[in-house]
């Protein structure tokens, strides 16, 4: 055997493995490429959700909350009766 032909060989044979690998390294990245997509759209979903319920948490807090003026004026409204009571609880008592 001839050293051309020996080295024919051999380069068809790295040829061939090297081809292997790249194909091998091409369907990982292509098959990546599909999840990373997926992950994508679902996480778009996600979002979208995510937003819609936000929304409608702000949508509805002034039906389940009250507001920190309101609040404040109702607790001076019951500390004035409170004051009133004691009052009279001490003038009862004298």
């Amino acid at each position: 055997m001839e050293s051309q032909d020996l080295l024919n060989i051999s380069f068809g044979i790295i040829s061939v493995l090297a081809g292997w690998v790249f194909k091998m390294i091409w369907g990982r990245i292509k098959d990546l490429d599909d999840d990373l997509e997926s992950l994508e759209k679902h996480h778009e979903e996600d979002l979208k959700e995510a937003r819609k319920d936000l929304s409608q948490l702000a949508l509805s807090m002034p039906e389940k909350y009250v507001a920190k003026q309101d609040l404040d004026k109702l607790i001076e409204y019951f500390n004035g009766r409170f004051d009133k009571i004691e009052e009279k609880i001490d003038q009862i008592k004298r």
